[in-house]
Parts: C-alpha cells; structure tokens; sequence
C-alpha cells in the first residue's frame, strides 16, 4: 500500500499547479480582455484599417466574431471527444446486456 501512496501524491502536487493557474481574478479577466482588445486594434491597424472609422469597427468586430466561432468550435469538439462511444438506447441506459 505504501507504494501506491507515493504516485498519488506525486499526480496531486502536479495537478496543484494546473488548480491554481485556473482560476483568475476579475482584475486578471480584465487585463485579459484589455490585451486582446490592444492585439485587435493592432492587427486592424496592419490590415490597413484607421481607427476611429467605421470600417476599423467593423473589423474589431470581425475579429470577435472569428474568436467566437473558434471557441464554439473548440467547445463542440471537447464536446464530441467527451461522449460515450455507444449511442444512447432510451430508458434501458446503459444497454441492457451489460
């Protein structure tokens, strides 16, 4: 038994690392966001766009809709990867010869 304690503990120290970066604060969040707006504004700016006309705006907002898709994308994928491989039966879930 004393050699199955030393794994476990060994996975819980690194998975403590991983815990901690997950959370963020409000102020973080916001820095985030401050970023992403900056690296936006930037790309629009190479793109050709001047800021403070419509079609800069419009650009901004294309690059968000782009973000979103890719995070819906990626969500639907965590998803897909995180189904069951047999098809749901209805009430005799899961099927009834297991």
């Amino acid at each position: 038994m004393k050699r199955m304690t030393k794994p476990l503990f060994l996975a819980f120290a690194l998975s403590l690392p991983l815990l901690a970066a997950a959370c963020a604060t409000p102020e973080q969040d916001a820095a985030r966001a401050q970023a992403r707006l900056t690296a936006d504004k930037a790309e629009c700016g190479r793109l050709g766009f001047k800021e403070g006309t419509d079609d800069f705006s419009n650009c901004l907002l294309k690059l968000k809709e782009i973000r979103a898709i890719e995070n819906e994308t990626r969500s639907r994928e965590l998803d897909r990867m995180n189904r069951p491989w047999w098809p749901y039966y209805g009430p005799g879930y899961p099927p009834y010869w297991w």
